[in-house]
């Protein structure tokens, strides 16, 4: 065998046992206290594990590996593991979309709700209610204009 075909066997077995090592890792998402995304293989306090949609690697590398008789090519499995990938990126891209339309209706309620209320008002520390004035008022409407467009876009009405 020549070095260039030992070097190529070499690399996409070690492809295949890294995304193998990553098949039995979960995908967690959480929001920070910012109210950044963030995803993690490790799970946090307050984290949900995403659903894929997608069977693990070790279990398509084994179904893949049966079917040709435990002959399959590394260049074969590396295919597939990539499409596996492929497949998991797009259901976490799916998964922020939902998230983002979420969070962009949440800031039209929010918005529409400062636009129809009379007078606005702050809860003070002890439960009372500090009134704004008209200045404050078309302040937070603005900003919550602002939040809409950052959110959804600058064409949402």
């Amino acid at each position: 065998m020549s070095r260039t075909a030992i070097c190529i066997s070499s690399i996409g077995a070690l492809v295949l046992a890294t995304t193998l090592a990553l098949a039995h890792a979960h995908v967690y998402q959480w929001i920070g206290k910012h109210g950044v995304v963030h995803y993690s293989d490790q799970w946090r306090p307050g984290a949900v594990r995403l659903r894929t949609g997608v069977t693990t690697m070790a279990h398509t590398a084994h179904h893949v590996t049966a079917h040709r008789g435990g002959r399959g090519t590394s260049a074969h499995r590396a295919a597939n593991s990539t499409r596996l990938h492929e497949q998991a990126a797009h259901a976490v891209a799916a998964s922020e979309a939902r998230l983002r339309a979420k969070r962009c209706r949440e800031a039209k309620a929010i918005y529409q709700r400062l636009l129809y209320a009379r007078r606005l008002y702050t809860v003070g520390k002890h439960g009372h209610r500090h009134y704004m004035n008209s200045a404050e008022d078309n302040a937070a409407r603005i900003s919550a204009r602002e939040r809409v467009v950052q959110l959804c876009g600058s064409g949402t009405r």
